[in-house]
């Protein structure tokens, strides 16, 4: 055999009913509409910092990427650049909404080639429930999201190599997976998704005796062949930019082990506390529904086909990558909602009713915390500080802030002298705060200083900062729990806020404004 046939289960329509044709269609659209009362919310603070990472990288600037340092990878941050040339933080929503449209498309697509029509259109389903939930990130566009359709393709891809029945076909789909797996890694650099998929069935078709093995290794061969074109032209992309290779390295892999271990000896109380929130969001949303669907099926069945085995794989790597994450954050859980939408839908297929109602909780799951979250105000404490410092600067004016929330950095519209915009890579790569205390001191310090709570932080010796603002800034504000510092010698107007700190407009208001 030289190459794969993947099983189609046919099962009595009454175990696994065929939808309306308009399924899959509906589910793009409902996961599209779904983010767009939410384009005039507040930036958050990956998405503001990212935003002000990528609209000033063009060439070298002293640090990492431009004036700043982020442990991401240069494809994450050439996405944010366009987004910035294209109009910012709306621009970005609207890379978000076609995001997470190729996500339920390709999300049907694999389920398709794994478990047929039904399978394409209940996973689908379940895709479109998980993307409008706001227990999964909601709105936000971040690296997960921008990276799951990469993700998607790679796998197509693999399937599509195994099931080709040409040699050059099979080598083409594989070199185009190999490629997306890279592609994602590099706009994520956890996300290998993809590459685990395409090992795991590879492996698994080569030991079953469903793969020759000179295919196999021209396969393999193939795929590594363009993952290995991605990082050439995005690192020649990333030099031209001034950005040092060994630099983007340390970022995305020492640096994350690094931090690892700082959050563990000093932050582990917060992220403990993030863990349990992650964990009741997942139960709410679904998540751990299909994760037990999944895991009973597994248990139960003696016999798997080759490319489920691989989506298992490939959800227990996402699991663990979740965990790993180490934050905890919301937004990490959007790795799982592909591996588990397309077992959503080969379930389904395979068996019925059981799935099915595991699947409409998703749904209904989704849709109730979609509706709660509409009533909620767009605007957060960190826009209306930023907006309030903008009002009162000078275009020539700075600012940092500490420590961390990039979002209120975005919102002010002012450029930062200090190279760290979060709070993790300051208590790793910075505790005694020294590269601060020379900004501070240097000959361009920051007009303004803003501290959210108090300049005391775990992990940072902040006693030398501290005499540095009593003796160079003096306080002018406090506005929504942030204190406002402006250097000494300066005169600006004093900022304030008019109204609520979280604005009064909705997304409620938000989609009266865009029915007609």
């Amino acid at each position: 055999m030289t190459a794969l046939t993947l099983p189609v289960p046919r099962l009595p329509a009454a175990r696994a009913p065929v939808l309306p044709t308009w399924t899959i269609g509906a589910s793009v659209v409902a996961a599209v509409a779904s983010r767009l009362p939410f384009l005039g919310h507040a930036a958050s603070p990956d998405e503001g910092g990212f935003l002000v990472v990528g609209a000033q990288w063009h060439g070298a600037g002293g640090s990492l990427y431009g004036r700043y340092w982020v442990d991401r990878p240069p494809l994450l941050i050439t996405i944010f650049r366009a987004a910035s040339a294209l109009g910012g933080l709306t621009a970005l929503r609207l890379i978000g909404c076609v995001a997470a449209a190729l996500v339920v498309l390709g999300v049907s697509r694999a389920a398709g080639m794994i478990g047929g029509r039904v399978a394409a259109q209940w996973a689908a389903l379940t895709a479109a429930g998980l993307s409008i939930s706001p227990l999964l990130g909601g709105y936000e566009v971040n690296g997960e999201l921008l990276a799951a359709p990469f993700v998607l393709g790679g796998v197509i891809c693999v399937l599509a190599a195994l099931r080709a029945v040409r040699h050059h076909e099979a080598v083409a789909w594989s070199a185009a997976a190999g490629s997306l797996a890279m592609s994602a890694m590099l706009i994520k650099q956890n996300l290998a998704d993809a590459a685990i998929f395409g090992f795991v069935a590879l492996v698994l078709a080569v030991s079953r005796g469903e793969l020759h093995r000179q295919r196999f290794w021209a396969m393999a061969a193939g795929a590594v062949g363009g993952a290995s074109a991605v990082v050439v032209l995005l690192a020649l992309w990333t030099v031209a930019h001034g950005t040092s290779l060994v630099g983007v390295f340390d970022a995305m892999y020492p640096f994350r082990i690094h931090a690892a271990a700082v959050q563990a000896a000093g932050g582990s109380a917060h992220s403990s506390v993030r863990l349990h929130l992650l964990v009741i969001a997942v139960a709410a949303s679904g998540l751990g529904f299909l994760l037990l669907a999944l895991l009973h099926h597994v248990v139960t069945r003696r016999r798997h086909d080759t490319s489920f085995l691989a989506l298992v794989a490939m959800t227990l790597f996402a699991v663990i990558s979740v965990l790993l994450g180490g934050n905890y954050w919301h937004h990490y859980l959007v790795e799982l909602a592909a591996p588990l939408s397309i077992a959503a839908g080969v379930l389904v297929s395979r068996h019925g009713f059981a799935a099915r109602k595991v699947v409409a909780y998703v749904l209904v799951a989704g849709s109730v915390a979609w509706g709660v979250s509409l009533a909620r105000p767009q605007g957060t404490d960190a826009r209306s500080v930023g907006q309030a410092v903008a009002a009162s600067s000078t275009p020539n004016d700075t600012i940092v802030n500490a420590w961390g929330n990039a979002d209120l950095t975005f919102a002010s519209g002012l450029a930062s002298p200090y190279a760290q915009l979060w709070s993790l890579p300051v208590k790793t790569i910075d505790p005694q705060l020294t590269q601060l205390d020379a900004v501070l001191r240097g000959p361009e310090p920051p007009t303004w200083f803003v501290i959210r709570k108090h300049v005391h932080s775990w992990g940072l010796d902040t006693a030398q900062t501290g005499l540095i603002l009593d003796h160079d800034y003096h306080r002018v504000a406090r506005l929504c729990g942030h204190t406002i510092f402006l250097r000494n010698g300066v005169d600006r107007p004093t900022p304030r806020i008019i109204g609520d700190c979280r604005g009064a407009t909705t997304p409620l208001v938000t989609m009266k404004d865009l029915v007609p």
